[in-house]
């Protein structure tokens, strides 16, 4: 697959859950990175893609995590507020 392919899927990922909802998305040959305007939509967005492989990144600032999966043959990542997994204290 091209960067063709990356481009025309990442359009239609937009598309499909809302222009207005993204600050960023970066396509490459074989993935396509999300960041959406509002970090607390992320884990939505990347459900409503059928994202649901959660990536949580304690060391960024701020924390983050990135929900990843497969969407139209391509890896999608999704950046989202970080999650608090079931029984997780803070």
């Amino acid at each position: 697959m091209g960067i063709d392919h990356g481009l025309h899927a990442a359009s239609r990922i937009v598309d499909a859950v809302g222009r207005d909802r993204f600050e960023l998305v970066t396509v490459t040959r074989d993935r396509v990175c999300l960041q959406p305007i509002v970090m607390a939509e992320g884990e939505a967005i990347a459900r409503a893609l059928g994202l649901d492989v959660p990536l949580d990144h304690r060391m960024f600032v701020p924390e983050l995590t990135l929900w990843t999966g497969v969407h139209d043959g391509l890896e999608v990542q999704v950046r989202s507020v970080l999650r608090r997994p079931l029984g997780a204290v803070r």
